[in-house]
């Protein structure tokens, strides 16, 4: 998998597999809500930690690059260029096909904030939050805002890019400070792991 999206997708080989520890450690039932889909790499190496036949991602993105912050908007703009696209959902499509996860992988086409109004799983219900859409501090802190309501008390919340000069990292401390996390559950590269309260 590594070999499959290197030098286009995930991060570092120890964030890598820093998430895929994440999800392995997991209940076998394990439900995962993913902001951020963007191809798909981080989705199917999530999926493929999981254990058990009933375990489940949700993987929410509207596909379009579209970002809050000028300079990542830029950014996703020209990848999208020189994908000669004007959605990746087909390439994402593809990459969970290409590892066979599609019965664990389901894609809800739209913004996390409106993905939110219509997510069918309930309150508490989820096991791992992985917050990596729009980069924008308004646009992290309205995700945690958002989703920590379905995250299980003890569950995770894991954020990537958190070492960018984007919104992220003040969005994190805003968390922080809110009293959103219980403990620091580690750091590798620009991604970061909480328990939350």
């Amino acid at each position: 998998m590594s070999e499959h999206f290197r030098g286009r997708e995930l991060s570092s080989l120890p964030e890598r597999a820093f998430l895929f520890r994440l999800s392995h450690d997991l209940p076998s039932d394990a439900k995962v809500v993913e902001i951020g889909s963007w191809i798909g790499a981080s989705s199917c190496l999530l999926a493929s930690g999981l254990k058990g036949t009933k375990a489940k991602i949700y993987a929410i993105d509207n596909f379009k690059g579209n970002a809050g912050d000028c300079s990542a908007r830029g950014r996703y703009q020209k990848r999208m260029s020189n994908l000669k696209t004007d959605t990746t959902k087909a390439i994402f499509d593809k990459n969970i096909a290409q590892f066979n996860m599609e019965n664990r992988v389901t894609a809800i086409v739209n913004d996390s904030l409106q993905a939110v109004k219509i997510f069918c799983e309930p309150l508490h219900s989820v096991d791992l939050a992985f917050i990596g859409g729009d980069h924008s501090e308004e646009a992290t802190k309205n995700d945690i805002v958002a989703w920590f309501p379905f995250v299980k008390p003890g569950g995770i919340m894991v954020f990537h890019d958190f070492t960018s000069n984007h919104g992220v990292p003040q969005a994190v401390w805003w968390a922080i400070k809110q009293s959103y996390f219980s403990e620091l559950i580690g750091i590798y590269g620009s991604t970061i792991a909480f328990r939350v309260c």
